[in-house]
């Protein structure tokens, strides 16, 4: 498996799967120890495919919120047992 590729997007639909709603950037980075890049990167990989929502709360700062989609739920759930199967969970 190109671990390079899946692994941001399969750790952050299983992270977001955990918390159950929004979550900013910054919790994501500090609480999967997720590169931001990483992160920025998955998120558009998702956005695409229609797993994850973005909203943004006018700051100062700005703040950058995702949770998944119905969609992305049923994806996430797939995610967290690749995972597991992979030894990374």
């Amino acid at each position: 498996m190109p671990r390079r590729k899946l692994n941001g997007p399969l750790r952050l639909l299983a992270y977001l799967l955990e918390i159950r709603g929004e979550v900013p950037i910054m919790k994501i980075h500090y609480d999967t120890g997720l590169h931001y890049r990483t992160i920025y990167t998955a998120i558009e990989v998702l956005k695409k495919a229609g797993f994850i929502k973005e909203r943004y709360e006018l700051g100062p700062p700005l703040r950058r919120y995702v949770s998944l989609t119905s969609k992305g739920i049923a994806a996430a759930k797939h995610a967290r047992e690749i995972l597991k199967l992979a030894g990374e969970m």
